[in-house]
């Protein structure tokens, strides 16, 4: 999938008279650039990280490791609470207290689908290991077989 740079490609567009989309998503890049660095996204930013990782694969079996040891790191679903932060000004607090209260209730009803997604990935998880692993296996096994066939066919032709 190619990147995109949001400095020079619009994202989308607002067709209503009077509408400054500059002065939006220039509120918004400010927004989010603050957020960078009061550390909000440091968790969820792993496109370097993963840039770095997938550079460094050299073959199939690379990318495949690589999506493994991925898989392995975050098939766990975090349905936790989360901080709820506050954009100040009069309305900081009110908007904190109502966003935890709708939190609240809609905790009771996503918690188990949650759950639900947070078993099956764990399910998928391991039974990608497993096949993994009999890939492993088998492909072991067909590599001695090989170097036993080659060492009778070396012997009989000697």
């Amino acid at each position: 999938m190619p990147e995109i740079d949001s400095d020079t490609q619009d994202v989308f567009s607002i067709g209503a008279d009077g509408v400054d989309v500059e002065r939006i998503m220039k509120t918004i890049r400010e927004r989010v650039e603050k957020k960078k660095a009061a550390g909000l996204y440091d968790k969820y930013d792993l496109a370097a990280v993963t840039k770095l990782e997938v550079a460094d694969a050299k073959s199939d079996e690379d990318f495949l490791r690589y999506y493994l040891k991925i898989i392995r790191r975050t098939y766990l679903l975090d349905i936790d609470d989360f901080e709820v932060p506050s954009k100040g000004g009069i309305l900081g607090k009110p908007a904190v207290w109502l966003k935890k209260i709708i939190w609240k209730l809609l905790k009771f009803y996503t918690y188990r689908m949650f759950t639900q997604q947070r078993e099956f990935n764990l399910q998928m998880v391991h039974t990608l290991l497993a096949l993994d692993r009999k890939i492993d296996k088998n492909h072991r096994e067909m590599l001695a077989r090989l170097d036993e066939l080659k060492t009778a066919i070396d012997g009989d032709g000697k």
